[in-house]
């Protein structure tokens, strides 16, 4: 009896966590990403991968997905202060606090070191000590600071696509940026012949989606939710789609 009063308990638990039928699901966006992660028309989100991805997530959780889009820096706090749901393609290094919960994971990456055609293509991160290097504001980049200390020299700028921009005109030799964003811009970006096919690999990594603990959707929603876009094919034709021809 005790037994069926606590497995009725935590279903009803799980039951009322889930989003009513078509309930607000909201994901903070940030405005550092560019294509294949995230398109924008001035301050809203209309495509790339994180938003075809949180469209299906919250199609699986009976929700309706809306899209807050947000400076890097902001991010964290608006889940803390409960305006949004989900912070997703991040890490836990990359934010502050130690209490969200994270889910499995959302996508495959590498952190890359790229450079203009023609630019001596590095070997090591050494090479790197002192020359003044592409970064993204509120981006952190832990390997690096381990790496080379002081002699990280960062430029930042608000964008992956700021940065390119400074990279072709010669305002630095080298950017940090991930393999995603760089494969298809070395595709489809209209001075894709200057980009050079040498990269200098720092590290793979995974990014997951960050919920706080006691929100409107459970982490074991979300995982769930992530399996069957795995299982049902969806992930990876979303994926697919963001590959352009060569």
């Amino acid at each position: 009896m005790k037994i069926g009063l606590l497995l009725l308990s935590s279903l009803c638990s799980i039951s009322l966590a889930l989003p009513a039928g078509g309930a607000e699901l909201v994901f903070a966006v940030s405005t550092g990403s560019a294509m294949p992660m995230t398109r924008f028309h001035g301050d809203e989100l209309t495509g790339g991968l994180l938003k075809d991805v949180g469209d299906a997530l919250a199609r699986e959780l009976n929700a309706r997905p809306r899209y807050l889009t947000l400076p890097r820096k902001r991010v964290e706090g608006a889940l803390a202060d409960g305006t949004v749901d989900l912070l997703c393609d991040l890490r836990p290094e990359w934010l502050d606090s130690k209490r969200w919960q994270w889910s499995d994971t959302v996508f495959s990456n590498n952190m890359i070191i790229v450079g203009r055609t023609g630019t001596a293509p590095l070997g090591k991160l050494r090479e790197l000590a002192g020359a003044r290097t592409g970064t993204i504001t509120g981006y952190r980049y832990p390997v690096l600071d381990h790496e080379l200390g002081p002699q990280f020299v960062r430029d930042d700028a608000a964008s992956d696509d700021l940065n390119l921009r400074k990279l072709l005109r010669h305002r630095f030799d080298y950017m940090l940026t991930n393999s995603l964003y760089y494969d298809y811009q070395r595709r489809a970006h209209a001075e894709r012949a200057r980009l050079s096919r040498a990269v200098l690999a720092v590290e793979p990594f995974d990014t997951y989606c960050a919920l706080a603990p006691g929100g409107k959707v459970l982490l074991a929603q979300v995982n769930r939710a992530l399996l069957a876009l795995r299982k049902n094919g969806r992930m990876q034709a979303i994926l697919e789609s963001y590959q352009p021809p060569n």
